[in-house]
């Protein structure tokens, strides 16, 4: 099978590559799509500690089954499927509360597809028990393309972030960040309720193609506009309820309290990069204005089963997030101009 190989920062190569064989109790998808994220960007650049070269790296995957080991119940071959790439061990503290994006075993191994295990930027992907067993492969329906179930589980991870800040009816939502997950948070608070929302971004391009979709009702670009007047204003001086850091920016998380409502919900989404990721917080400011600050990090299979349903229901159009469909040899060039925000999400078809 032909598959992209993650060798290092800046090297991966489009190689041949044996198809993966599997068990008794495995499954073989044949990949269908696979986006580009922003940590497989990363990975790109600098590696990552989970992800041991050479290594097939990818994980937002949608697909079909092409085979199953004889003792596996439950699927057939044909059967139209996403992944949810985080494998948790289903034992440890935060597995047994549900919380499977918090897995103590996957903090520590990074036990996941396209990190541990061979991921989605290849023409075939093994899934193993284990997996199978934890519930990591989800159905997805006959009216929903592998492109836009390959989105579900980015989709996922901002769901969980909406979630933990309460977003809800009749909300002022602040997204710092119009990238693609910023977008996708947009989308999901107004499915959630929120009754104004809007985006601030420094990259004029990017909040140009946040406008193309409509995802706001107001767009700051806070280097040429007072943003903190310009929220003073649209909320009548109260400020915003939410506010989601999309972004891995320390200043707009140190910014956050000062322009956020009483009892606003402020929510670190975007990681800070190592060496510049201490921020310097009023903590006066969320005494006194009673502010609750917290993080988001990764969904659950049952955050990505959510947004297949966004999707699939029409509540949420996944094909305006698609700027591109490319193949497995043009991935290490699309990288560059993904990396300058020049594309929404950007899907490989192996």
């Amino acid at each position: 099978m032909k598959a992209a190989v993650f060798y290092g920062p800046g090297d991966i190569r489009v190689e041949d590559k044996p198809k993966p064989d599997i068990g008794d109790n495995d499954i073989l998808i044949k990949i269908e799509a696979c986006a580009i994220c922003g940590t497989d960007l990363r990975i790109f650049k600098s590696g990552h500690r989970g992800v041991k070269p050479p290594q097939i790296i990818g994980h937002e995957n949608a697909g079909i089954i092409f085979e199953m080991g004889k003792n596996v119940k439950n699927f057939k071959v044909g059967d139209r499927v996403t992944i949810d790439p985080i494998v948790s061990c289903g034992y440890c503290y935060y597995c047994r509360k549900g919380l499977t994006n918090l897995c103590s075993t996957f903090k520590e191994t990074a036990e996941a597809f396209g990190y541990y295990y061979p991921g989605g930027f290849a023409e075939y992907m093994a899934i193993p028990a284990k997996a199978i067993k934890r519930g990591n492969i989800i159905p997805i329906p006959e009216s929903m393309s592998f492109e836009e179930a390959a989105l579900a589980e980015p989709m996922g991870c901002a769901l969980n972030g909406e979630l933990l800040a309460q977003v809800g009816a009749g909300d002022t939502v602040l997204i710092v960040g119009a990238g693609p997950v910023g977008v996708m948070h947009a989308n999901l608070a107004r499915i959630l309720g929120a009754a104004k929302i809007i985006i601030s971004e420094l990259a004029d391009s990017r909040l140009k193609v946040a406008k193309e979709m409509e995802a706001a009702d107001y767009y700051i670009n806070p280097a040429r506009e007072d943003l903190k007047k310009l929220l003073s204003d649209l909320t009548n001086g109260v400020g915003p309820n939410v506010i989601m850091i999309a972004a891995p920016s320390r200043k707009a998380q140190e910014e956050a309290v000062e322009l956020a409502a009483n009892r606003a919900h402020i929510c670190f989404f975007g990681g800070l990069p190592k060496g510049d990721n201490i921020a310097k917080i009023d903590s006066n400011l969320v005494h006194y204005k009673e502010i609750f600050i917290h993080g988001s990090s990764g969904a659950t299979t049952e955050h990505i089963k959510m947004c297949i349903d966004f999707m699939s229901g029409k509540r949420i159009n996944g094909k305006k997030f698609i700027s591109k469909i490319i193949g497995l040899e043009d991935i290490s060039s699309m990288i560059q101009e993904i990396a300058e925000g020049k594309h929404m999400r950007v899907i490989v078809k192996p």
